[in-house]
């Protein structure tokens, strides 16, 4: 009887033993939350190799730093800064050719001055999309909370011209709203936008959106974010940050 015991005892030891060592194994290998520094690296980097289906256009190859001060905001927390705070916005897209160029260029600008944050609206989430169905305006996609109030925030560096699209018929429609392209890059200081830049560079005869930037057009482009990112410096208090409240 006490042998039947000491084996039963030894089975529930070895039982508790065994799935301590698989919860270990699950709690040790279990997928940490990724960091919105991986998440930009991977969804920017998901594209190498790849054929835009819209125009069977070949993506660029670019290649993002784990250690990219990239953070992942939404409208409305871009229009909050825009309007209260200072910092560097980045507004894109992983798709968009003009954005890939413009990416390790923006990095490089903000490694230059120790720019520890540049917040990242994902345009692609929140803004509509606008069609022309039997003859009519409509949207296809209809934009995400916070779209409006950005559109507001931005309205000074978005000029005076509103969005027209032209359909079947070669009709121009107007949406009679303004619209945000991409890049764009804002810096805001004080609650003030500073500066802007949209797009990348002017391109060569023999280039399209699609194809590298030189080193020439680079470096260009380069200046052009460095001055941007130090408009957005406050009293050179924030240049480890360049997110002040």
């Amino acid at each position: 009887m006490k042998e039947k015991k000491k084996t039963i005892i030894g089975i529930a030891i070895a039982v508790i033993i065994i799935i301590g060592i698989v919860l270990g194994f699950f709690l040790i290998n279990k997928e940490k939350p990724k960091t919105d520094s991986i998440k930009f690296k991977e969804e920017y980097e998901s594209l190498n190799d790849t054929i835009r289906e819209s125009d069977g256009q070949k993506y660029n190859n670019i290649e993002v730093p784990e250690d990219n001060p990239v953070k992942y905001v939404s409208a409305k927390e871009a229009a909050n800064i825009i309007k209260n705070k200072s910092g560097v916005i980045y507004i894109g897209a992983n798709w968009c050719p003009w954005c890939r160029n413009a990416i390790p260029v923006l990095l490089e600008a903000a490694k230059n001055n120790d720019t520890k944050t540049i917040y990242y609206l994902d345009l692609t989430e929140y803004r509509n999309v606008w069609e022309v169905v039997n003859g009519e305006l409509t949207k296809s996609q209809k934009e995400k909370d916070g779209y409006y109030e950005l559109l507001e925030a931005l309205d000074e560096v978005l000029g005076t011209s509103t969005y027209k699209i032209k359909g079947e018929d070669g009709q121009e429609y107007d949406t009679l709203e303004k619209r945000i392209y991409m890049p764009m890059v804002i810096a805001v200081k004080g609650g003030k936008i500073a500066d802007t830049h949209v797009g990348t560079v002017t391109l060569t005869d023999e280039q399209n959106k699609y194809s590298n930037l030189t080193k020439e057009q680079k470096t260009e482009l380069l200046n052009i974010y460095d001055e941007l990112i130090k408009s957005s410096i406050v009293d050179g208090k924030c240049n480890l940050d360049n997110a002040c409240d």
